[in-house]
């Protein structure tokens, strides 16, 4: 599937990756908005929607951020990994 597949699988809760990652247990997920309470009991809602990035298994690194690169907007080698719990 190509790169807007993944989103739409990763808006349905899905983990999605890449064919071309050689690394076992690479995966990328969506964090959708939510609401926040402060301190004071006023309720914040955070509009934005964040990808982040596992490392493959076993690798030192925490979860980052993830932007894709023009390659990864354009191929088709992307797919579920499973769903996010």
């Amino acid at each position: 599937m190509d790169f807007s597949d993944a989103l739409r699988a990763m808006k349905d809760s899905h983990r999605v990756a890449r064919g071309s990652w050689k690394e076992p247990g690479k995966y990328v997920y969506r964090v959708p908005p939510k609401e926040s309470t402060l301190p004071d009991g006023t309720t914040v809602e955070h509009s934005a929607t964040y990808l982040f990035y596992r490392p493959a298994k076993g690798a030192c690194g925490l979860v980052e951020p993830y932007a894709p690169l023009p390659d990864a907007l354009e191929t088709d080698d992307w797919y579920i990994v499973g769903k996010e719990t």
